[in-house]
């Protein structure tokens, strides 16, 4: 019947979008002429394809869509604005570099109001490519293209804007860290290149940056090392002024820290653990390594440094591998414990004192049904409870460590 096929149309026809999305995307295929495949960005904080933001600083909200068409086989960029009529228009649009949006983000990276668009894309053969686009003045413009391994988009030269910083790994199996940034004459470039040597390191696993306890701008890279290459080992930098250049940081050397830092957790990378725009980087002290063979898991004690002030440990606590999370214990208790199965709970874990082989703390994962009575809920990992028990006898010193906020879900 007609009505029927009619009703199957319209249940096999993907649902407009409501609001300003639903109108930009018809204004977009009403452009067009067909239907635009939305292009949704795989990882990073905004993973839809439509930006809705003031990008040229006009006051007047902007859109910016992804999408592909059947004629397409590159990722491509529209930009809409509304008429006075507050109805959305297609003003330019342009064809990225591959198939797939790695991520995408807004940034501000040149002097005035307007917003910079920052776009990475991911080729079919694995290569990365990264776009920064700005809209001004009416145009739409591309301002880099590049090949790259790692980006960031922060204010690593304390100049107010942000940054650019891009990691790519060399031929020779090097680092290269490249940053772009407005220089002192105001233009948008490339300003300081620094190489990590191929014979220490073998690519870019992560990096950050952050304000250091002196008030400066660093930057964190955690290389592959080892062997093996799957071990980790952070290089710390900061900005010159003088130079502009990216210079290790003064408080440790390259290969105390080097040292210091060389880990065998791939997953293990430097971060702002406790959200004070610090980052600091994990270490393993020299009783970690311990694994649970009666669980197949693998947990380690982890030393969490900020090498840019004269007291760099911040937190000591547990890594769970399994889970990805991190428990912090008191500091207190550092360089004084081993790890063992519990015996008196099935799947437990028990921290006691190395001397004495006293219980100091039963840690365990349950049902999220499971009862607390005489645990402290630590939180939800991977769809279960993580619960831990103090030893009756056992007294913190340190006023400020609660047992309840211990728990840290690891990027």
């Amino acid at each position: 019947m007609p009505g029927e096929q009619v009703q199957v149309e319209e249940l096999l026809r993907a649902p407009k979008l409501s609001g300003d999305y639903g109108d930009v995307q018809t204004a977009l295929n009403d452009w067009l002429g067909e239907s635009a495949q939305l292009k949704y960005p795989m990882q990073g904080d905004l993973l839809s394809p439509f930006l809705l933001q003031d990008l040229d600083g006009d006051g007047r909200q902007d859109a910016a869509v992804l999408y592909t068409t059947a004629q397409s086989s590159n990722v491509c960029i529209a930009i809409l604005q509304k008429d006075d009529a507050d109805i959305w228009h297609v003003r330019q649009n342009v064809e990225g570099l591959a198939d797939t949006v790695e991520s995408v983000g807004l940034a501000q990276l040149q002097p005035g109001d307007a917003t910079q668009l920052v776009v990475g894309y991911t080729a079919a053969q694995g290569d990365h490519y990264l776009a920064v686009y700005s809209y001004t003045d009416g145009v739409l413009s591309t301002i880099l293209e590049q090949q790259y391994q790692q980006y960031l988009v922060e204010d690593i030269t304390g100049g107010g804007n942000q940054d650019l910083i891009l990691m790519s790994t060399l031929e020779d199996g090097g680092v290269q860290i490249e940053l772009l940034t407005v220089d002192k004459e105001g233009s948008f470039q490339q300003v300081a290149v620094m190489g990590l040597s191929a014979n220490r390191f073998a690519g870019c696993a992560s990096v950050a940056a952050g304000v250091g306890a002196d008030g400066r701008h660093y930057l964190v890279l955690d290389g592959w090392t080892g062997i093996s290459g799957n071990n980790l080992a952070s290089v710390l930098l900061r900005f010159d002024e003088d130079t502009q250049q990216m210079v290790p940081a003064d408080q440790i050397s390259t290969e105390k820290l080097y040292t210091a830092s060389l880990r065998n957790v791939p997953s293990l990378v430097s971060q702002d653990l406790d959200g004070d725009g610090i980052v600091e980087i994990p270490t393993q002290p020299d009783e970690a390594g311990l694994l649970n063979m009666s669980q197949s898991r693998r947990m380690d004690f982890i030393v969490w440094m900020d090498y840019t002030s004269p007291h760099p440990e911040k937190s000591f606590g547990l890594l769970d591998e399994e889970t990805n999370c991190y428990i912090e214990l008191p500091m207190e208790w550092e360089g004084n414990l081993k790890l063992t199965d519990s015996e008196q709970y099935d799947g437990a874990v028990e921290l006691r004192t190395v001397d004495e082989d006293q219980l100091v703390m039963t840690l365990r994962l349950v049902r999220t049904t499971s009862s607390l009575k005489g645990w402290t809920r630590l939180g939800i990992v991977a769809s279960r409870q993580m619960q831990a028990k103090l030893a009756p006898d056992v007294e913190i010193s340190d006023k400020n460590y609660r047992l309840s906020k211990a728990l840290y879900l690891l990027n």
